[in-house]
This record gives C-alpha cells, sequence and structure tokens, in this order.
C-alpha cells in the first residue's frame, strides 16, 4: 500500500508539472513553440507538439504485446541498482549544465559522449565489482504491436497539417550525410540508450512505471534548455516541457510497453533525420 501511495504521488506530480506547462502556455498565448534551436528553424503549434504523441501512446495502450515481456534488471541487489540509478540523475542533471557552460559548438558531441556515456559506463563497472553484468536492453520480442502507434505518430507529426514546414536551407549533400550520421549516432542511439534503456529502466525497478517515464521525459526535455530564450525563461522552460517532454513521454511509454529500443530510435531517427517535406 505504501508502494502504490508513492507511485500515485510520484505519478501525480510528474502529470501535473505537464499540464502546468501546457496551460500556461495557452493562457499567455504562447501556442506557437520551436522544436529546435537549429537556426532558422520554424515554429509548430502548441497541438502539433500534443497530439500525434498523445494518439501514440493511447494506441499503444490499446495494442498489448502478445509476448510475455522481460524484465531487465529484475535481478540486480537494490543497493546496487540504488547507485547506478542516482549516477544517471547525476549525468542527467550535470549535462545541461556543461552545455550551458561549453555551448553546442565542436565541444558538443565530446561533451555529450563523455557525460551520458563514458561516465555511466565507468560508474556502472565500479558500482558492480565483482558482481555480474546487468543487462537493461534485452533482446526485442515483439515487433508488430507498436506499428499502430508509429505510423499514427508518424502520419500525425510527418505527413498531416500538424507537421512543421522544412524552412531551413539545406547543406550540401556531403555535409548532410555526415551531419545526419553524428546526428544519428549521437541523439537518436545515444538519448534513447541513455534516457529510456539506462535510466527509465531502473527508475521503474525502483518507482514503477509512470514516475519512471516522467521522469525520465522531463529530465530529457531539461537536455534542450539550451533552447530557451534568456528575455522569456518561464515561457521557454514551459515549450520545452510541453514539447521535448512530451516526446520523451511517448518515447518512455512505447519502451515501457514494448521494451524494443529499435522501434524508439527509429522515431527518434525519423525527427532528427527525415524531411518528409522532401520526400512526398
Amino acid at each position: 500500500m505504501k508502494h502504490m501511495s508513492r507511485t500515485g504521488l510520484l505519478t501525480g506530480a510528474g502529470l501535473a508539472v505537464f499540464v502546468l506547462a501546457y496551460t500556461s502556455l495557452i493562457l499567455t498565448g504562447n501556442t506557437v513553440i520551436r522544436l529546435s534551436a537549429d537556426p532558422g528553424a520554424t515554429g509548430v503549434s502548441l497541438w502539433a507538439a500534443l497530439l500525434p504523441q498523445l494518439a501514440a501512446v493511447l494506441l499503444a495502450m490499446l495494442v498489448a504485446p502478445r509476448a510475455a515481456l522481460p524484465q531487465p534488471l529484475s535481478g540486480l541487489p537494490r543497493p546496487r541498482l540504488v547507485k547506478e540509478t542516482w549516477l544517471l540523475l547525476a549525468a542527467a542533471v550535470a549535462f545541461p549544465i556543461a552545455v550551458a557552460l561549453v555551448g553546442r559548438g565542436l565541444l558538443y558531441p565530446v561533451v555529450k559522449i563523455t557525460i551520458l556515456v563514458v561516465v555511466p559506463l565507468v560508474g556502472f563497472r565500479l558500482i558492480r565489482g565483482d558482481g555480474p553484468a546487468a543487462r537493461s536492453i534485452p533482446r526485442p520480442v515483439t515487433w508488430p504491436a507498436p506499428l499502430p502507434a508509429v505510423v499514427a505518430w508518424f502520419l500525425l507529426a510527418e505527413v498531416s497539417p500538424l507537421s512543421p514546414p522544412l524552412t531551413q536551407q539545406l547543406p550540401d549533400p556531403v555535409t548532410l550525410a555526415i551531419g545526419s550520421l553524428i546526428t544519428l549516432l549521437t541523439a537518436s542511439v545515444l538519448e534513447e540508450f541513455f534516457y529510456r534503456a539506462w535510466l527509465q529502466t531502473r527508475l521503474e525497478a525502483l518507482y514503477g512505471r509512470w514516475p519512471a517515464i516522467l521522469a525520465s521525459a522531463l529530465l530529457f526535455s531539461a537536455m534542450h534548455v539550451s533552447h530557451i530564450d534568456p528575455e522569456a525563461i518561464g515561457v521557454g522552460i514551459a515549450s520545452v516541457v510541453a514539447a521535448q517532454g512530451m516526446f520523451g513521454l511517448m518515447q518512455g511509454y512505447l519502451w515501457g510497453r514494448y521494451r524494443n529500443i529499435w522501434v524508439i530510435i527509429l522515431i527518434h531517427t525519423i525527427v532528427n533525420l527525415v524531411y518528409v517535406d522532401m520526400l512526398i
């Protein structure tokens, strides 16, 4: 009963942050938000940041996986699990602070890989000691079940009128290909491994699914605070929660529901790399 009460309180607190973010943006008339810090990136409506992700979550709730899902880290000793979770939480907090200090220039990928990959891996090894290695990313056991959610999200987010138009000037093909590869590895893959497979999975084992999904989504949104205009911090924070936070919530739910890392990496790749306007 105590665990259920704590889970409910944490879930309510996390949902309240999202409700507050959307409510504040609507009441202040800030219903167009930026999804990227890239120069020339266009704004999108608040509904474009909400409806595709919400549709995917609702469909995923309706379509259950047919196979029994593995429960990663279920056999890990709790003291070790707690230490690893605190390590990841510290890294998640340290990363946006480091980005604020070094900016998003040439050092950005180095800082990102160091804090979100190297530090956790070294920390895991030190915390583990002589214990067994832990595998938080199981082999996928279900592929068809996530498809309705993925297709619904894609149609709404990338093809429908909700999709933001492509207004950025694209570089030459070689530069675009190199940049896309770097983005694939340091964003689509790295972020899903860190925030969903590593962090959320451990939080789930400690606090339950929804507190873990909401916490990892909010920490994922915090990674994007460099998008915020210093002259409108309140609106910026609410926008990041409404956009990147909601995307993280969808990704987190799909991960917790299906435990298929490649599905959420695919979605993240589409967001970062695929310019649907150029294909249709």
